[in-house]
């Protein structure tokens, strides 16, 4: 279906374009907590702090819907969002900020733009979804923006001074990253689907608690089982290198603020259009990170990330660019 501009309320809009904001601030706190606290510590400290925040404006929003998700008719959809939330923000994100400790918030930002061509291939697999050759043109057009930025030799002399791991080993992290956030994309939608197939309504809001509880309490099971939560509780309750508030600033603009305006936003407006301003970013993570953290802008980063959201904006505008060719 195509999209109008009269489709385009200003008001999901403005939900679209702060949940850019929210999200593109959140990268540098959660770099710089990455780095201090490791980034185990902090995936198991922000996934109950977003599972708390999250199920605190749950309850607000519809307190009677929310408690009715613990009914066993929801098994299913909690099977799929489960597997999801695991996926996508527990092993996803693990490497995600892995990926932000050693290449910095601008670089990790720009490999964020392979999700959603991970999101597409993965849905080809798990949702039976078509690839058409203009979906993978994007795909292609992603990745060469990526590899131009990524590959370059000032990027691989930057990232050094942070002493975190190799260039490849943050490239491969960010890749790892953008498949598992594409994965979880797609559970989520089987999910949300789910639902809809048991005629279930099942708020967004409440959605992404079930995400967020089910994935904090996989990841810390199984870091019970293997015996390793002083390892990452250690780091949290000594507040290492003062880096809690960092952790605790990335979930607010994150998790909680970002997820929820992205909600919000698709209320009002066709979630390709939403897609589309959720690509740009990297754009302003580029001149955050100018002023935040000092990165030189050059002509090459600048391009780079041009081309990899012009393969993005193929990517999800496919359908209505196949009906113009």
């Amino acid at each position: 279906m195509n999209t109008s501009l009269s489709d385009l309320q200003p008001t999901g809009l403005v939900y679209a374009f702060l949940a850019v904001v929210s999200w593109s601030i959140c990268i540098f706190p959660f770099t710089i907590a990455a780095r201090k606290l490791g980034s185990a510590p902090l995936n198991h400290f922000r996934l109950p702090l977003a599972v708390l925040l999250v199920g605190v404006l749950s309850v607000a929003i519809n307190r009677q819907a929310f408690t009715g998700i613990f009914n066993k008719t929801y098994a299913e959809p909690w099977l799929w969002l489960g597997l999801s939330g695991f996926i996508g923000l527990a092993i996803g994100d693990h490497f995600a900020f892995t990926m932000y400790s050693i290449l910095g918030a601008r670089l990790g930002s720009v490999l964020t733009t392979l999700a959603p061509a991970a999101t597409l291939l993965l849905g080809s697999l798990i949702a039976e979804e078509h690839i058409s050759l203009i979906g993978i043109s994007g795909i292609l057009i992603t990745i060469i923006g990526v590899n131009w930025v990524s590959l370059n030799k000032s990027e691989k002399a930057s990232h050094t001074k942070y002493g975190n791991g190799t260039l490849a080993k943050g490239v491969l992290s960010g890749i790892i990253a953008a498949a598992g956030q594409g994965a979880g994309l797609v559970l989520a939608k089987k999910g949300l689907k789910a639902a809809t197939d048991h005629h279930i309504d099942l708020l967004p809001v409440h959605a992404t608690f079930m995400r967020m509880f089910s994935a904090s309490i996989l990841l810390w099971v199984g870091t019970l089982i293997r015996g390793r939560s002083m390892e990452v509780l250690r780091p949290v309750l000594s507040n290492r290198e003062k880096g809690l508030s960092y952790a605790v600033a990335g979930t607010l603009f994150g998790p909680f603020i970002g997820v929820t305006l992205s909600i919000y936003s698709i209320v009002y407006i066709p979630a390709s259009v939403a897609q589309t301003m959720f690509s740009l970013v990297p754009v302003f993570a580029l001149f955050i990170a100018h002023y935040f953290s000092n990165e030189r802008i050059t002509w090459r980063s600048g391009a780079g990330i041009i081309i990899s959201l012009l393969g993005v904006i193929i990517l999800i505008w496919r359908e209505q660019l196949k009906e113009l060719l």
